[in-house]
């Protein structure tokens, strides 16, 4: 894409959203229940979105040391989310809508040192005078969109804590061996303990920064790997939705539809 500096929409997310004006057709990622809740909590489908961006891994070469490794892994992490988080919302504004739900991520290696990463869900309008200043995006799903905004609460952005450790431990050779019995494992304990608790962290950092008021994890990964036999890498994620506080009380108001079980005798 030589004639795009990479900043704004891509000319091929462009091109789809003046497939979407042209047509006039809305379609939608949400599962039937999602789409029912989506409703429920007053908004429309306007169209699926997607945001999408190829990074490429810092040199790791066989000389890099294991924390210089996760350091690089983990900031090619946070970017490629962040880019294709910031895209998704960029479409969504194009079409109009002041929210995206259900949006899930999924990173693909393409080789040994870049990954694609891509963001996918659902653009939805409000049926509301009021417009946000910027799309809502969230994970969760419309039938929880609609629960959470009928206790008061609003999602206002999809967050995410990526963070890599590394530790060396010379001993680790003789608590991995088949005769050292059931033993912990110093080194990687440490790590997964550190990897999983500091990207908690970041997640907390990222509702703050947003001015949330709380945040629903709605998943955690960790990978790990050894290096040299003596020491032990790992990467940790989570994400989720901040989400921020507009009523409080037992019930918000709402003039939602209740929806009836279907399984009355």
């Amino acid at each position: 894409m030589p004639d795009w500096d990479g900043r704004g929409l891509p000319p091929v997310a462009r091109a789809r959203v003046d497939r979407f004006a042209a047509s006039g057709l809305k379609t939608s990622l949400l599962t039937v229940p999602g789409a029912v809740g989506a409703e429920v909590a007053g908004f429309t489908a306007v169209g699926e979105v997607m945001g999408c961006v190829v990074q490429r891994v810092g040199w790791t070469g066989p000389g890099t040391w294991a924390a210089d490794q996760v350091k690089l892994l983990s900031s090619m992490l946070r970017q490629g989310y962040a880019t294709a988080l910031d895209r998704i919302a960029q479409e969504a504004t194009a079409l109009g809508a002041d929210g995206v739900l259900g949006i899930r991520f999924t990173v693909t290696p393409l080789d040994e040192v870049m990954r694609e990463f891509v963001a996918l869900g659902t653009a939805v309008r409000a049926e509301s005078e009021q417009r946000p200043r910027r799309p809502f995006t969230t994970g969760l799903a419309g039938q929880d969109v609609g629960k959470l905004m009928q206790a008061g609460w609003v999602p206002v952005s999809v967050a995410i804590g990526v963070a890599g450790r590394a530790a060396y431990d010379y001993n680790m050779p003789n608590q991995t061996v088949a005769w050292a019995g059931n033993t912990e494992v110093d080194a990687p304990t440490k790590v997964v303990t550190e990897v999983r608790a500091a990207a908690r962290a970041e997640f907390a950092r990222a509702i703050r920064d947003c001015g949330a008021d709380g945040g629903i994890v709605s998943a955690m990964t960790l990978q790990s790997w050894p290096v040299q036999e003596v020491a032990v890498a790992g990467i940790a994620t989570v994400t989720g939705t901040a989400i921020a506080r507009f009523h409080t009380g037992r019930a918000a108001p709402t003039s939602a539809l209740k929806i009836l079980p279907l399984n009355r005798s």
